[in-house]
């Protein structure tokens, strides 16, 4: 694979991010613990833009239950790189070349895999 695909495979994490049904841009934590408050579901989560993009890093936040019913909104930075795109938050991961932020999510949350839910925006109608 050329250098220039590898770039535009790892650089469409961002757009596969902005795409997620979970995704709900630019909200502040205060509307997302909103959201969330009440659900019984734990690791039920929504995707929310940063504060930054600046080059090759871009933040973000997963915000989720917790099997204790709390919120937690988890930061984390995506970063692209030739050889494919890292996330860090309280650990890091990558580089991944063919994964889907679906694919790691469970890891920022600290859960399993099969444990995590999308809050969609469809269903919030």
């Amino acid at each position: 694979m050329s250098t220039n695909a590898k770039k535009l495979e790892a650089a469409s994490v961002h757009q596969e991010i902005e795409m997620h049904p979970a995704w709900y841009g630019k909200i502040s934590g205060l509307v997302a613990d909103k959201m969330l408050r009440n659900r019984k579901t734990p690791y039920l989560y929504i995707l929310r833009a940063g504060e930054r993009n600046e080059g090759v890093e871009t933040d973000y936040y997963v915000s989720f239950v917790l099997p204790d019913l709390s919120i937690r909104h988890q930061p984390f930075i995506i970063t692209v790189r030739e050889e494919g795109w890292y996330y860090e938050n309280a650990g890091g991961g990558g580089p991944y070349n063919k994964e889907s932020i679906e694919d790691v999510l469970h890891l920022m949350m600290h859960c399993n895999k099969e444990d995590c839910a999308s809050l969609n925006k469809l269903t919030m109608r």
